[in-house]
């Protein structure tokens, strides 16, 4: 009988260890904050899906704004290099002899082809601390990068004033944060509290 009694009671304190060490498991572990530096690059591309293009490109560490920038300067060259060279083209297959109808069609071709070589010039210029800049404004948090790389292009190549630059930010801002054209963003509370209602 001793020896049953002594089983039971191992048996007891065996339960109790036991549920000691699973209570103590249990229990919550303290939170550290949440570090979006953190998170995988697909992660941090979700606040960008959802219109906060600030939040991606800050979320990002330098290696990947870095990658990221060398990427997007590249693209945009070889789209200047490859509009520069159908423009050159159009231009040589200009046939002045052909019927007028014929030759103001190559002509607006030429037009349409040579107006677009700027358009993807000088995108070099733009640094990281330039993008760091302007999204470091919560204002200018929903902008489209596409949109804020123009505009600092722009600016960085001086191809439009300071008073030219700061009309077409406004504007931006104003229609980012209009609730009728961004419902969605609205609902995020991105809305621009500066603007008049």
């Amino acid at each position: 009988m001793p020896q049953v009694l002594k089983s039971i009671a191992c048996l007891v304190l065996l339960c109790l260890v036991s549920t000691t060490q699973t209570h103590s498991q249990s229990q919550p572990a303290a939170k550290e904050p949440v570090d979006p530096c953190n998170w995988t690059y697909d992660s941090k591309s979700l606040a960008r899906v959802f219109g906060n293009a600030g939040g991606w490109w800050s979320f990002m560490n330098e290696n990947e704004k870095a990658a990221f920038l060398d990427g997007y300067r590249t693209a945009m060259s070889r789209a200047h290099a490859s509009d520069e060279s159908f423009c050159e083209h159009s231009r040589k297959e200009l046939n002045p002899t052909v019927s007028k109808e014929a030759f103001d069609g190559q002509m607006k071709l030429v037009i349409y082809l040579c107006g677009n070589v700027a358009r993807w010039a000088n995108y070099g210029k733009v640094t990281t601390k330039d993008l760091d800049e302007f999204y470091r404004d919560p204002i200018n948090q929903p902008i489209t990068l596409e949109w804020a790389m123009e505009f600092l292009r722009d600016k960085a190549s001086g191809a439009k004033t300071e008073g030219q630059l700061l009309d077409a930010l406004k504007e931006e801002q104003r229609d980012v944060h209009d609730c009728k054209k961004y419902p969605n963003l609205c609902k995020m509370g991105l809305r621009d509290t500066h603007s008049s209602p």
